[in-house]
């Protein structure tokens, strides 16, 4: 409110300025406010902002999205004894949920623990043949699921949901027994 002028000031400003009449000052068809500034900026969002989620809620909505389906075998190694393991540790944890393990009933799960001061490392086998390593000494739990979602996600097939539909179509009408 402060950028707005009344339009008798305006008008005033007007007619101190030489060469117009105060007949044309008149029929001016105006606002009662006008605008000062002439540049009004960017505005880079409109709305409710809302609060930052937590590093925790961020892992948990990766969490919704993991799909195992293209990985054959996942192999976890970390040392014990190195100041970096907590961060796979915790992941493996979370890995080895019930849900998370529906997605690919298939999958074999090793955990190497060795004593060699080696980096921890997470090792996914993929179905097509190829090897995705992810050295995890430095990364947090949520870090390890966003590079593995991002590598692994675009690989999961729709051949599950098609099996899906038609098991269901199946089984439908497999469960009624008729009365005599």
């Amino acid at each position: 409110m402060k950028n707005l002028l009344p339009l008798s000031r305006v008008v005033q400003n007007l007619t101190r300025t030489p060469g117009l009449t105060s007949s044309v000052c008149s029929k001016l068809q105006s606002p009662l406010l006008i605008s000062a500034r002439t540049h009004l900026g960017y505005i880079p969002f409109q709305g409710r902002l809302g609060r930052q989620l937590s590093n925790h809620e961020r892992f948990l909505i990766e969490m919704r999205k993991i799909n195992l389906q293209p990985i054959k075998k996942a192999t976890f190694t970390f040392d014990p004894m190195r100041h970096d393991y907590d961060s796979i540790r915790n992941f493996m944890y979370f890995f080895n949920k019930p849900k998370v393990l529906e997605t690919n009933v298939k999958i074999a799960i090793k955990t190497d623990i060795v004593d060699d001061r080696s980096d921890p490392l997470l090792k996914l086998e993929l179905n097509d043949g190829r090897d995705l390593e992810i050295k995890t000494g430095n990364l947090s739990e949520l870090e390890i699921l966003r590079v593995m979602n991002y590598f692994v996600l675009p690989l999961v097939s729709e051949e599950k949901a098609a099996l899906e539909t038609k098991s269901s179509k199946a089984g439908g009408g497999a469960g009624k027994k008729k009365r005599k």
